[in-house]
């Protein structure tokens, strides 16, 4: 039988690059078993979810017994349950499996995507980055991870000293460097910052090989703990290669008064942006209260691996069924 390769019920996705995803993940499953990470699956609907300014959950209506209608959420990241089980005492856990993001879609980006995060407990910020290195190593066949700190990968980029910039600073820049038109676009310094970094420091990052980029600013730690050598910095980091994002991981906050705190500031951002703000009171902060081990926490982007180690130009050509066809 021929198919006609041009029908939207068939996968865009070549048959070679779906069973390269297979093996990767049997390589990524065999990385963590032989770390001794116990596998783990948490729900991906919840009444609870992360808390965030620039990630939006899918909303889904629910109906309960009784007749009582509650909004739920599918989960942006399976990170408040994962926390839930250290906290029950599990050890070092990893999961693979969907979270859902509205509003993306485009070559690096889908609505629905594969996400691989563990938490390594007792590890440091150091046990992170190289656990990390290791892992797309090992999935990549790349060598050691180069490393860079956020301001001096800002630096290189764009010659600016990123914490001598004020907010007009970075704005002026901008507007002189054609990434907007005017100055007025945000008065948020992160904005400035986030967008300089997407435009013209992400692109150029591990283009021969990863590049951990450490030491993010404070003001965007989300989860992650505040470094006590520099308090301008927070203890995250990203991965980087070929100019593609590909992981972000934390020496994991364990003080649940300044996560609820964080979690308000980013409501207050949502509400200014004209977002929806999301729930305040969730079992995660119950769990940080009672105590939640230290550890080092990490999300990558199974799809981007794929696409990555498939040498694709997008992810429509290493997931089965993308948000156009799905």
């Amino acid at each position: 039988m021929v198919l006609n390769l041009q029908s939207d019920f068939l996968s865009a996705a070549p048959s070679v690059n779906l069973k390269r995803r297979a093996a990767l993940l049997k390589t990524l499953r065999a990385f963590f078993d032989s770390r001794g990470f116990t596998e783990v699956q948490t729900p991906v609907l919840s009444r609870d979810t992360i808390i965030d300014r620039h990630l939006d959950p899918i909303e889904v209506p629910m109906q309960l017994p009784g007749g009582k209608a509650e909004s739920w959420f599918l989960q942006t990241s399976p990170e408040q349950s994962m926390k839930r089980l250290l906290c029950s005492d599990i050890g070092s856990i990893y999961q693979i499996g969907p979270v859902f993001r509205s509003g993306e879609l485009g070559r690096f980006h889908n609505p629905e995507f594969t996400m691989a995060e563990w938490y390594d407990v007792n590890a440091g910020f150091e046990q992170g980055l190289v656990f990390l290195s290791d892992l797309i190593s090992q999935l990549l066949s790349t060598p050691v991870a180069d490393r860079m700190r956020f301001e001096e990968a800002f630096r290189l980029a764009t010659k600016l000293d990123l914490f001598e910039c004020s907010t007009m600073d970075l704005a002026q820049w901008s507007v002189a460097n054609g990434l907007v038109e005017r100055t007025d676009w945000s008065q948020d310094w992160d904005d400035w910052v986030n967008l300089i970094f997407s435009d013209r420091v992400q692109g150029n990052l591990g283009t021969d090989r990863p590049v951990l980029v450490t030491h993010f600013p404070a003001s965007q730690a989300a989860l992650a703990r505040v470094s006590e050598s520099d308090t301008r910095t927070a203890e995250r980091y990203e991965a980087f290669y070929q100019g593609v994002e590909l992981a972000n991981g934390y020496h994991e906050l364990l003080d649940a008064d300044q996560l609820e705190a964080r979690a308000r500031k980013s409501n207050e951002q949502r509400k200014a942006d004209g977002k929806q703000e999301l729930p305040m009171q969730n079992r995660l902060l119950d769990a940080m209260r009672s105590g939640m081990p230290s550890s080092c926490g990490c999300a990558l982007g199974f799809d981007r691996i794929v696409m990555l180690a498939c040498q694709a130009s997008s992810l429509e050509q290493v997931v089965a069924f993308t948000a156009p066809n799905a």
